[in-house]
């Protein structure tokens, strides 16, 4: 399987003040930003979808709904950077929720984990969520609850949030495109098998219907010849990891991990989307009528994920793609002072079909929140001791070990990181905040602990984060 992170250079933006709760908590109100004028509303609720052909029966599934624009589609909210909101989201739902900004680094007491930063919010309440918006870029807002988030993100429970630059590039066409999959029965019905021990111990749940933006893949549009579009490409499934390739129009990288980065073309015209993962392409459209261009899905022989065709006037040829503003992260980290731990991700089913049955997995695995174990059992979830605690503005080297037959996606909350090489004589020329570790695997990382609290470190494979897949870190 290809590695999902970029290989050329780019940057990561600096720690930036900006908030992502999810409920009620006593340091809301102190932490709020008193310049918050603009209020969006969503409402988490359940509606009835038909996911497969018009005469096949409907799913169940979940949405976050704006208030005054309701959509069964994928709410996409969009703020300014500088101009300061606040996200009201009403719980419609049967059981409690909580949601995080994947991707918005900002003050721990609103991070929005549940038993570490935030509460949930119960079924008829109402939760918070103030955004100084300090920070532009494309953000995930995702349900964050281990025990309820593999069964709401499956249903549909997220959205995306564009902060805006201050100065916007120039650009024909920016919108989201987000790829998830569905899981379907042979009714055509979701399938409501959440959190099963067959997916939690093994991969995660993977679905036989990718999607579009909410909706069965591939979407569609029409673009003018010669348009430069800005797609927000964001992976909202629960495991599976998406290879995307463009064919037809030229493509290049503008940003990853919600931070921006001197464009470049990507090879062989494709990305790797993990998890949770967003990633910035700017297309640029053939200066003909008639001309198509499509992003698809390297899996088998390729699945279309979205496709464009050029009709119409063709637009005046586009000059140079601006770069966004320099996120003003340091060029070096100092490792010769730097405190060192180790995260090992032990457990999980093996690979052979035997492995899989139900009886073993019941036997192995009693506590389906224990699949996966953390350090031999020393640390894991958010209630006991930090995996690491260390002073603000110290180094922090991390090697991630997957000593399981499993990949794992594992994302640090609060903190960008630089990814190292094998002898600690280098790095990778990018910041990120999200990585793949394929089976059997050891990386290591490095982070200035330059933001204080009490942060996650977890899976964002959703039934690896409820078995176990998830610990923190402090900054003093």
């Amino acid at each position: 399987m290809p590695n999902p992170s970029p290989s050329r250079g780019l940057s990561r933006r600096r720690f930036l003040q900006a908030t992502a709760l999810a409920g009620f908590a006593p340091a809301l109100a102190e932490a709020a930003s008193p310049a918050a004028e603009t209020r969006l509303r969503l409402r988490a609720e359940t509606l009835p979808l038909r996911l497969g052909t018009p005469g096949q029966p409907e799913s169940r599934m979940a949405r976050l709904v704006p208030v005054d624009s309701p959509s069964s589609g994928m709410a996409v909210l969009r703020a300014r950077e500088g101009e300061p909101f606040t996200l009201e989201i009403e719980n419609r739902l049967d059981q409690p929720t909580s949601f995080h900004l994947r991707g918005l680094r900002g003050l721990n007491t609103e991070d929005g984990v549940p038993g570490l930063t935030g509460a949930p919010i119960p079924p008829g309440g109402t939760g918070l969520l103030r955004v100084p918006a300090r920070q532009s870029g494309t953000f995930i807002l995702s349900p964050s609850l281990a025990s309820h988030v593999a069964e709401q993100n499956a249903r549909g429970l997220h959205g995306a949030l564009i902060v805006e630059e201050r100065t916007r590039p120039e650009f024909d066409i920016d919108e989201v495109l987000a790829v998830s999959d569905w899981r379907l029965d042979d009714q055509g019905r979701l399938a409501e098998d959440f959190n099963s021990r067959r997916d939690a111990a093994r991969v995660g749940r993977l679905g036989n219907r990718l999607t579009a933006n909410g909706a069965p893949a591939p979407g569609s549009r029409m673009v003018r010849p010669n348009a430069r579009m800005r797609i927000r490409m964001i992976n909202t499934s629960n495991a599976r990891m998406i290879p995307l390739k463009v064919s037809g129009f030229s493509a290049e990288v503008f940003a990853i991990d919600s931070t921006p980065c001197q464009p470049f073309d990507p090879l062989k015209r494709t990305v790797m989307l993990a998890p949770g993962s967003r990633i910035e392409l700017v297309l640029q459209a053939a200066p003909q009528a008639g001309q198509s261009g499509a992003i698809e899905a390297k899996i088998g022989e390729g699945i279309p994920i979205f496709t464009y065709r050029t009709e119409g006037e063709p637009l005046p040829p586009p000059g140079r793609t601006a770069t966004l503003p320099d996120p003003g992260l340091p060029p070096a980290i100092r490792l010769q002072d730097a405190v060192r731990t180790e995260l090992s991700i032990t457990g999980g089913a093996g690979t052979q079909p035997a492995d899989a049955d139900p009886a073993v997995l019941a036997r192995l695995f009693p506590d389906a929140g224990q699949i996966f174990r953390l350090n031999d059992g020393k640390v894991g979830g958010f209630g006991g001791k930090p995996l690491v605690s260390l002073r603000r503005g110290r180094v922090l080297v991390l090697a991630l070990a997957n000593r399981t037959a499993w990949p794992q996606v594992v994302a640090v909350h609060g903190h960008a990181f630089r990814l190292l090489h094998a002898y600690d004589d280098g790095w990778e020329p990018y910041f990120l905040d999200t990585l793949y570790l394929a089976p059997g695997t050891v990386a290591r990382v490095a982070l200035i602990a330059d933001n204080p609290g009490r942060w996650a470190i977890r899976s964002t494979i959703a039934e690896h984060f409820a078995a176990g897949m998830a610990t923190w870190f402090e900054v003093t």
